[in-house]
């Protein structure tokens, strides 16, 4: 019988500690001594991590600012921080809760919605927080939808007007176009709700279509521009201008070309970057993007939005 003893029961032997365990103690043993300021927090982080909160915090202000402005008072900023961006770490999220409360705060006290959640599903968030303070992957890797083979939007040539293509009801708009927003939507990485809405506001659910261009988009001087009476806010004030804009061959080539408009423009990399379920985070960083210049225009989209049908009731 060998008497050696080996292994974690082992009583023989330097007792090794091992980094990993280093830091769980760091982690989880009790703080000695005053907290640190959120002064220090900050001033302990990167440069790069501080510009982290920074953009999040101005993406969560505008969310917040947008919520206000519809009389909704259900979320706190951490709250919110958490609802936009779930898989954000939870030392990230607290401090720009923070910094938030500290420069812009709320003149209200929440009041949350009620919601009725199973014992599992608070189980999972307290955990999934835990686990995100770690550092920890809970999700896997993530799949990738396979790529859909779609036509390139077709633009009109120049001189020729395009036939407009338009919808007598809400639900004929919907029925036609909720497939090419998903198609869309899943490319870019956003919400098809928010493509079906911006398609929605600037045609007037289909009903008032230049040139079977859905989506409001400017020729910016490619040939083939349509001139079409329309309204901007210029220094706070509604105008009305004539100007060019593109036209598609049909209102589906209209949202695709939309998708290609987005992806070679770097100015809406927020936006594409927020995340396919942070309505909010997507909507903000739309609207700051300058997509259109009605100060408003997040608002519209989020009521539009609202009025959608839910997924399983959708055409």
């Amino acid at each position: 019988m060998n008497d050696n003893k080996s292994g974690l029961m082992s009583s023989t032997g330097p007792k090794q500690t091992t980094t990993v365990l280093d830091e769980m103690r760091k982690l989880l043993a009790p703080q000695s001594g005053p907290p640190e300021t959120l002064e220090e927090r900050l001033a302990g982080m990167t440069e790069p991590q501080r510009r982290t909160v920074l953009q999040t915090a101005r993406l969560v202000q505008m969310a917040m600012r947008t919520k206000l402005a519809v009389g909704d008072q259900t979320e706190g900023y951490y709250d919110l921080v958490r609802s936009m961006y779930r898989n954000l770490p939870h030392n990230i999220a607290t401090l720009v809760a923070e910094v938030l409360d500290e420069t812009d705060p709320l003149n209200f006290t929440p009041q949350p919605k009620t919601v009725k959640r199973s014992r599992s599903d608070i189980s999972a968030q307290v955990y999934s927080e835990y686990a995100s303070a770690f550092g920890m992957d809970l999700e896997g890797p993530k799949q990738t939808a396979p790529q859909q083979q779609a036509s390139p939007p077709q633009t009109q040539p120049k001189g020729a007007a395009a036939k407009p293509q338009t919808y007598q009801s809400k639900e004929e708009f919907l029925a036609a176009l909720t497939p090419v927003a998903k198609e869309v939507a899943l490319e870019l990485g956003v919400s098809h709700k928010i493509v079906l809405a911006q398609a929605a506001l600037e045609s007037g659910w289909g009903k008032s279509v230049k040139g079977n261009n859905l989506m409001g988009i400017k020729s910016h001087g490619e040939a083939g521009g349509l001139d079409v009476v329309t309204h901007e806010v210029v220094n706070g004030k509604k105008v009305k201008i004539t100007d060019k804009f593109r036209q598609y061959a049909s209102p589906e080539d209209s949202i695709r070309g939309y998708g290609s408009f987005l992806k070679a423009n770097s100015r809406y990399k927020h936006f594409l970057q927020a995340g396919a379920e942070n309505e909010d985070a997507q909507l903000s960083a739309l609207q700051s993007s300058g997509y259109a210049t009605d100060p408003k225009y997040a608002y519209k989209l989020k009521s539009i939005i609202n009025s959608l049908p839910d997924e399983e009731d959708e055409i």
